[in-house]
């Protein structure tokens, strides 16, 4: 008798930890995909963001396609510095004409109003944005290492899309 309860002590204890690390996956997997904290550096985004400022992206809308112009997104870059993990904004998608002149910016032959740029668009540029790429800029046009230089960023190459900015605490704001 006393062999039986142990062994139902044991199945117990097996059920509960196989649910705590079923529990664990699920957490992680939503993290994964939902929450990706990211810290901002440099001052490419002022005045949106400040170097030090802490954000959260999701990887849902840019594994979904599910972003927008105009979304600020967090992106992999290789370049003469190494590999790291840039922000910037949203300015074409797949089959947008993006045009600069004159300091301002135009897609499909529409000026975009562009209230959070901190200084007019430098440099002159011409193209449609081809299928499976992205057309994006800091708000900080004169400080920002964007797509007026890189060219056009592979979708494949998102990371997430900023969806909160949670710190500084005074400055918390949903994106």
């Amino acid at each position: 008798m006393e062999q039986n309860n142990n062994e139902g002590i044991k199945v117990e204890i097996i059920k509960e930890w196989l649910k705590t690390i079923a529990y664990a996956f699920v957490i992680v997997l939503a993290l994964y995909f939902f929450a990706w904290p990211v810290t901002i550096e440099g001052e490419s985004m002022e005045p949106t963001f400040l170097d030090g400022d802490k954000v959260v992206t999701s990887r849902f809308f840019t594994m979904t396609g599910k972003y927008e112009t105009g979304d600020v997104v967090v992106f992999h870059m290789i370049d003469v510095d190494g590999e790291r993990d840039v922000i910037k904004r949203v300015i074409g998608k797949a089959g947008d004409s993006i045009e600069i002149k004159n300091g301002a910016v135009y897609r499909n032959g529409v000026l975009i109003s562009e209230e959070y740029a901190k200084d007019a668009t430098e440099g002159e540029v011409s193209l449609t944005v081809p299928k499976g790429g992205i057309f994006v800029l800091g708000d900080n046009r004169n400080h920002s290492y964007d797509s007026r230089k890189i060219g056009i960023v592979s979708e494949s190459e998102l990371k997430g899309k900023v969806i909160l900015r949670w710190y500084p605490f005074r400055s918390i704001k949903k994106f």
